[in-house]
């Protein structure tokens, strides 16, 4: 366990010395910043006729969709090709290999690497979110489930994660894997769209997967079947980039 913590403390400080994800970070903050600002104009231009409670209240769980279905998965592709594809790239890999560590714990240190990354963003999401509310929102009741939302959504981003990896271990190139991502889950989503009978078999029609528990009451047995759904995704897409991963030769 100590080499595995001490792996992926090495792959968040490879990750951090980037600073890509510090402008990314920037951005989704001054999103937040800037719906509030939006909020108080709309406020001042209406003459009160609409308060900025009424635009900003529920802003934790308004943003939410657009984030965890765009935004949080562009940064977690982007964190894999770098971990995966960008080690295979300019040979860096080779050292790793090298070191006295399984390549299951590499592997699966760099997937927890990228999670991580994804966590701080969800996390900071919802602390300016919940901040810009409050500084217009006199109702803050809905926080808490706000909060259990976000929490609940980190479940189909493991398996994101888990995607991203598995599909890094067929291209060395970033761009090249960054692009294959992009298309495939794009692809996946439009076709749960198109198709909704399909949309509920795609781990991509569950990026939200706090509708399955907030707001909706569903059957035991149909919530349990989707838990283990995702959680068959979830281990097929990590068993598969593992033994590519295992596999590869440098």
């Amino acid at each position: 366990m100590k080499i595995f913590i001490a792996n992926l403390q090495n792959e968040l400080r490879k990750l951090a010395a980037r600073k890509k994800y510090y402008v990314f970070l920037i951005i989704e903050v001054a999103i937040c910043v800037m719906w509030g600002l939006i909020g108080m104009i709309i406020s001042r231009a209406s003459r009160g006729v609409i308060g900025a409670e009424v635009v900003l209240s529920g802003l934790p769980m308004t943003v939410l969709g657009f984030f965890i279905q765009v935004y949080i998965p562009l940064i977690i592709f982007m964190a894999s090709c770098d971990v995966f594809a960008g080690e295979v790239h300019d040979g860096t890999i080779r050292a790793s290999y090298m070191r006295p560590i399984s390549r299951a714990k590499q592997y699966f240190s760099k997937l927890a690497a990228v999670t991580a990354v994804a966590i701080i963003y969800l996390v900071v999401l919802f602390v300016m979110t919940t901040v810009v509310q409050a500084m217009g929102a006199r109702d803050m009741t809905g926080v808490f489930t706000a909060f259990m939302s976000y929490f609940l959504d980190i479940i189909p981003m493991i398996v994101l994660v888990a995607f991203a990896g598995m599909i890094n271990q067929f291209s060395g190139s970033t761009s090249l894997s960054m692009l294959i991502c992009i298309i495939i889950y794009i692809g996946l989503y439009v076709a749960g769209l198109v198709v909704p009978r399909a949309g509920s078999l795609l781990f991509t029609g569950y990026m939200q997967w706090h509708n399955v528990w907030v707001g909706v009451t569903l059957p035991f047995f149909a919530i349990l079947s989707k838990i283990g759904m995702l959680a068959g995704y979830g281990t097929v897409f990590g068993c598969i980039g593992y033994y590519l991963y295992e596999r590869r030769e440098v």
